[in-house]
């Protein structure tokens, strides 16, 4: 069974638009987890500022 042109075109359409989806959702995920790490850098940075502090002498700089 040959295919004609028609044929041959929407099946080049269905394997752009199946790779185009997938594309787009592999990048969706790299971005979405770029994201939860960026998020847990930045509670890791809330949690270690928590808490009360010395001051440290006096931080005037003689100039």
């Amino acid at each position: 069974m040959s295919l004609g042109s028609f044929g041959k075109i929407v099946i080049c359409w269905g394997v752009i638009t199946f790779a185009g989806v997938y594309g787009f959702i592999l990048s969706k995920n790299s971005v979405d987890k770029r994201r939860y790490q960026d998020m847990q850098i930045r509670e890791r940075m809330r949690k270690s500022n928590i808490g009360e502090y010395e001051p440290i002498g006096d931080r005037r700089f003689s100039g």
